[in-house]
């Protein structure tokens, strides 16, 4: 990789998606679906991950946690994943950007991209992710599985 790259501003990851309103739209729609699926006792989708390889995703576990914040179970729901409380400020925002004016929506977004590029918190995040799958695929494999398939 060339000097001149590594120098470069990373570009923004969540910006974009927030400023799509088609794209967002149809995003909080699967989630709100598919959250609703499970709190309804329903079945939703599998981890298409897990069903391939047998191996959690980095995500095993997010949508469980999530209606267990969504109850105010916050204990419980850092058991199935600690990243469940970034994934519903995600979602809120989310969820905003459909329901706000465009103008709002544009200029908080703005600030939104400007500090994701100063700061790369999407990568920070992304990478935290990462590492919290790999560490309990290691250290705690047998008991993340179980909690997974339940």
């Amino acid at each position: 990789m060339p000097p001149a790259m590594l120098l470069q501003q990373p570009r923004s990851l969540v910006s974009p998606v927030f400023r799509d309103r088609k794209f967002a739209f149809v995003l909080a729609g699967v989630a709100v679906l598919q959250i609703g699926l499970f709190s309804l006792n329903l079945p939703g989708w599998q981890c298409p991950f897990l069903q391939v390889t047998g191996i959690p995703c980095p995500g095993c576990g997010l949508t469980r946690a999530m209606v267990l914040l969504l109850k105010g179970d916050l204990r419980a729901s850092l058991r199935f994943h600690a990243f469940a409380p970034i994934f519903l400020l995600a979602f809120v925002a989310l969820i905003l950007s459909i329901l706000l004016p465009r103008a709002v929506v544009q200029s908080t977004f703005s600030k939104v991209e400007l500090l994701e590029r100063r700061t790369g918190f999407t990568v920070i995040i992304l990478v935290g992710l990462i590492l919290y799958w790999l560490a309990r695929l290691v250290f705690l494999q047998s008991t993340f599985v179980q909690l997974i398939r339940g």
